[in-house]
């Protein structure tokens, strides 16, 4: 039963009043603290709440630069990179305007690793089922690129991705580059 004040209306529970001062302190202050003063997740906070605090202080600072990560193939013959559209390999965009990949990237830190090897691999059989006409390209890349905002020349209809030679060549990264005909191999290696 709840006790009530003097003017009959109720009191909280000493257990709500716990509950209310936790949140606050485990919480909201802490909150509060990562979107004024630190540019960074708090140090000895726990993930989840790392996480917690990063969506809600989603907006609080400025990005710096928008980020973008292409899928490059090299046809045999032909000396240049082509860059495959994203929205067959990966058509939903549940982040936005960034892909499943996109994501998974942002989350390996954009650096090569057995997982991208992976990636790459499937991006190739992925790539072949859905083009049969075309020949197998002999080396697969992924690549990262990042654009600076300008203030003066906003984005009239939203931000979009930009191609991959519209971003200057100093904001251009290569993350890792695979031989097809390895990857394949490696496949074939675990299948037996």
């Amino acid at each position: 039963m709840v006790a009530s004040a003097d003017d009959g209306a109720p009191r909280p529970r000493i257990r709500d009043r716990i509950a209310v001062a936790g949140f606050l302190i485990l919480f909201l202050i802490p909150m509060f603290a990562r979107s004024t003063v630190a540019q960074r997740p708090l140090p000895g906070a726990p993930e989840l709440l790392t996480k917690l605090h990063n969506i809600a202080c989603l907006f609080t600072h400025k990005p710096s630069a928008w980020g973008s990560y292409y899928v490059q193939v090299r046809y045999p013959e032909r000396p240049s990179w082509e860059t495959l559209d994203q929205a067959e390999l990966f058509p939903l965009q549940p982040f936005g305007r960034r892909t499943r990949m996109h994501r998974l990237l942002v989350a390996w830190r954009g650096k090569p690793s057995p997982k991208t090897e992976d990636m790459a691999r499937w991006i190739v059989e992925r790539h072949a089922s859905l083009h049969p006409e075309l020949p197998l390209p002999e080396a697969v890349r992924l690549t990262r690129a990042w654009m600076i905002p300008s203030r003066d020349d906003p984005p009239e209809q939203g931000w979009r991705h930009p191609t991959w030679l519209e971003v200057p060549p100093k904001r251009r990264r290569v993350i890792a580059v695979y031989l097809v005909e390895d990857l394949l191999e490696h496949r074939a290696q675990e299948a037996e």
